[in-house]
């Protein structure tokens, strides 16, 4: 295990083969949240980090993590940053103003599991972090051909900061394929419930085809296998996640998506409202399967160009009667 100059920790996880195959899988450890700037007559002015659409602000109630002093506040007003209309900065009321640092996340309750579903006041990407730590467990001490990286990384919700520096540093080989591992906005098309999604892309980008193909393979036979599990695949473009990050300085890339309702505490409402602060949901069976996913990716993976050689194969087996009468019908129009 170590640390970057950026805060990200990289674990990793040696090999027994001498064939330099590795596959990362990539969790961001911040969602959004508080930090006090200013100091004010029973108040503070806090700037906002990360995205929550503005109408969920006004009256909402924020929790400041003092040290043996707890504090909670109501938010008075906002400021907005007009060129993409998201809150910049608050003013949240309280008795006891924190000093400047303190930081503050929505007041919510604590976290609870009931009938199959977890409920906390952050998962988003909490509990990314907590599946990569499972497969760690998981994979125990197993020999692997395959060297496995998990990458926890920092700043992501105000821009993949963490990631992109971890990108520059050269730190993660480049011929990494990495997994941005996300428990993502549950859209149309998604049931949660139904297992976790391997993502076509986000919002922002593509992945790459042959390492989405690998984790179809891998989950169609654990379907085969396991009783009860479960995926799903989409395209899941409710935000960008660091496989986008990631691709642009040419890592090949996939994601791996936990379905997750009240997406960054947004209770989902009409154009009117209300607009509710709530805490995040995802079903615990879909964080079990996307483990069991993540476990047969790493005892399966060979390398991403042995799928493409691998699938060209078959497909041409496949095809090769219709080739050899293609063949015929072309040798006999040339004797013509």
């Amino acid at each position: 295990m170590s640390t970057d100059t950026f805060g990200n920790i990289l674990v990793r996880r040696p090999s027994v083969g001498r064939n330099n195959l590795r596959i990362g899988f990539m969790a961001h450890m911040d969602h959004p949240a508080f930090e006090v700037i200013e100091q004010l007559e029973g108040a503070v002015r806090v700037a906002w980090h990360g995205g929550v659409d503005a109408e969920y602000f006004p009256q909402a109630r924020v929790r400041f993590h003092t040290p043996g002093n707890p504090c909670t506040g109501e938010i008075r007003e906002v400021e907005l940053e007009e060129a993409r209309n998201r809150v910049k900065t608050a003013v949240v009321a309280c008795d006891s103003p924190p000093s400047v640092g303190t930081l503050a996340t929505w007041e919510l309750p604590p976290v609870e599991v009931t009938n199959g579903v977890l409920r906390a006041p952050a998962v988003d990407d909490v509990a990314g972090c907590g599946l990569l730590l499972a497969l760690l467990l998981e994979l125990g001490d197993r020999p692997l051909e395959t060297e496995v990286w998990t990458l926890f990384t920092r700043a992501e919700e105000v821009g993949f900061v963490g990631a992109i520096g971890l990108a520059r540093s050269g730190r993660l080989p480049v011929s990494t394929p990495v997994v941005s591992v996300e428990m993502s906005k549950a859209t149309a098309g998604v049931t949660q419930g139904m297992g976790p999604v391997i993502r076509l892309g986000d919002r922002s980008s593509i992945f790459d085809a042959m390492f989405v193909l690998f984790m179809k393979d891998v989950a169609s036979d654990l379907k085969g296998r396991i009783e009860g599990f479960k995926y799903q695949q989409a395209m899941m473009e409710g935000g960008s996640c660091e496989a986008t990050a990631l691709n642009l300085f040419g890592y090949r890339t996939a994601g791996l998506a936990v379905p997750l309702t009240n997406y960054h505490n947004q209770r989902p409402s009409g154009p009117s409202g209300p607009f509710v602060i709530d805490s995040e949901e995802i079903a615990i069976n879909d964080f079990a399967n996307a483990v069991d996913l993540c476990v047969g990716m790493c005892e399966r993976f060979r390398g991403l160009d042995a799928i493409r050689s691998g699938h060209r194969s078959k497909a041409v087996e496949r095809a090769a009667e219709g080739l050899q009468r293609l063949e015929r019908m072309e040798r006999a129009r040339t004797r013509r």
